[in-house]
């Protein structure tokens, strides 16, 4: 299959993915409060709907972020390693990352599922925040622009380092190892950046 017919399918399955979530929450809405009154039931859906418009909102910011700084680090990175490459193959490799998202908001959605959740907004949040790695390192003493960066870096980070590795293999034509090691030590740098536009605009909002 040709390179940007899988790119195109990946935006899509973001896409699809999203619209899945958007789907379960007015759906559990409609089927929980169906003998509630309408005014209440349609207050009760604007409120989901506005704050999954939010949360949709913040994810494709991030994401758009994420990408750019990701082809910034990249580009970096194969200069430092002397590794030949085009702006092409960094783009591609970059869309390639985004399945990330994919599994991620998927799994979310599978267990939520599994704990026999309310399909809303809170239950997402809350899986989120379970799958992030503020959850298990962050306590009362850490300050306040390191909790900011720990709330970005979850369980998606991590299969974005394995795509990008398994990624960096086949488009390249880099062994395995090398492969990762360019992978840890670029996406590296993308956190250490992310850790340092934390922390300044910790200091600016306080």
């Amino acid at each position: 299959m040709k390179r940007k017919y899988i790119n195109i399918i990946i935006l899509i399955l973001i896409v699809l993915v999203f619209t899945l979530e958007y789907y379960l929450i007015t759906s559990y809405i409609e089927r929980m409060f169906k003998f509630t009154a309408i005014e209440v039931k349609n207050e009760i859906k604007d409120n989901e709907i506005k704050e999954f418009k939010i949360y949709l909102i913040q994810n494709f910011i991030f994401i758009f972020l994420q990408s750019i700084g990701m082809l910034f680090c990249l580009n970096i990175g194969f200069l430092y390693f002397k590794v030949k490459s085009s702006l092409k193959k960094i783009f591609n490799l970059v869309l390639l990352s985004l399945i990330s998202v994919i599994v991620y908001q998927f799994l979310i959605i599978v267990l939520v599922k599994l704990k026999n959740w309310t399909f809303t907004m809170g239950s997402i949040n809350s899986m989120s925040e379970k799958l992030s790695l503020e959850n298990y390192i962050s306590s009362e003493k850490t300050v306040p622009w390191i909790k900011l960066s720990l709330t970005s870096i979850n369980l998606e980070q991590l299969i974005i380092i394995l795509i990008l590795g398994i990624g960096i293999h086949k488009l390249m034509n880099i062994n395995y190892k090398k492969a990762f090691i360019i992978t840890s030590k670029t996406y590296g740098l993308g956190i250490l950046l992310w850790f340092v536009f934390a922390m300044v605009m910790e200091m600016n909002f306080n």
